[in-house]
């Protein structure tokens, strides 16, 4: 699989930019809807939870606290769901030409992460806007990027194939989406969740993997946030689970996807 993708990288940069086009070529403000989105929602929550109802996570502007998940999350969220319907929506493209099918997630999720590393600009700019120091820990930015590309590479193949043969799988993924959106530590702090949580559901809620990646992302951009996680939290939570996981689903979404694409033939055209 890792060498199909280096010795097909053109092919999908090629179909990543053509996801691209597609997705900008009417709105009138084009690319700028890739920031415009996750920063005015992140002002709407902001404005809902830190203004109204006093969430606060103490040492640092609520804003930067939502940002640093919510952009990561519209990465996972967008690309999932429009990976899910990738073979179906392509289906004239797998009849006419012949190159291997799992290039069609991977290019979607190649075109988002195009639409995300721009983010990661406004986002270093809103730091210095609220004149806060990005963390000595920056420089492991591309290594929580290639673990969070890797979970999603991964889950849109599964996703990417089980929709050819279960059509409600395009369903699924929005329930599921909703769900993990609110077990994830992002319009709330992990301070609120150990306080207010028992022990054993702090333990299995580090089990989500977008917890740790999500965290992750807050310990490279925000140079105290590694000090200020509650005792039963510690970076050894937030990275193992994130990395066994990522590399699992990577594997076995590719497993997935390679055993149900003798099917698609039957199931494309229906």
């Amino acid at each position: 699989m890792l060498k199909g993708l280096f010795e097909h990288r053109s092919l999908i940069y090629q179909l990543a930019v053509r996801d691209l086009k597609i997705r900008y070529r009417k709105p009138i403000l084009s690319f700028f809807w890739m920031l415009i989105i996750p920063i005015s929602t992140a002002f709407i929550y902001k404005v809902l939870f830190s203004d109204f109802m006093r969430v606060s996570n103490g040492s640092y502007p609520f804003f930067i606290h939502l940002l640093t998940a919510l952009l990561p999350w519209t990465y996972f969220a967008s690309s999932l769901q429009t990976a899910t319907l990738s073979i179906l929506s392509s289906k004239n493209i797998i009849n006419q030409i012949s190159f291997p099918k799992y290039l069609l997630p991977v290019s979607v999720v190649a075109a988002n992460l195009i639409n995300f590393l721009p983010t990661l600009l406004v986002l270093s700019g809103f730091f210095v806007v609220f004149h806060i120091k990005i963390g000595w820990l920056i420089f492991l930015l591309p290594a929580v990027i290639l673990i969070h590309t890797a979970l999603i590479t991964g889950l849109s193949f599964a996703v990417s194939a089980l929709q050819v043969i279960h059509r409600d799988i395009e369903y699924v993924v929005q329930i599921l989406l909703t769900a993990l959106f609110f077990l994830t530590p992002g319009v709330y702090t992990l301070d609120q969740l150990t306080e207010r949580a028992s022990p054993l559901f702090v333990k299995i809620y580090m089990l989500n993997p977008l917890v740790g990646i999500l965290n992750l992302y807050r310990v490279v951009f925000i140079g105290q946030y590694i000090g200020n996680m509650p005792e039963e939290i510690n970076l050894i939570n937030i990275l193992v689970v994130p990395v066994l996981f990522s590399i699992s689903a990577l594997f076995m979404g590719y497993y997935i996807f390679h055993k149900l694409e003798t099917k698609f033939s039957d199931y494309l055209n229906i």
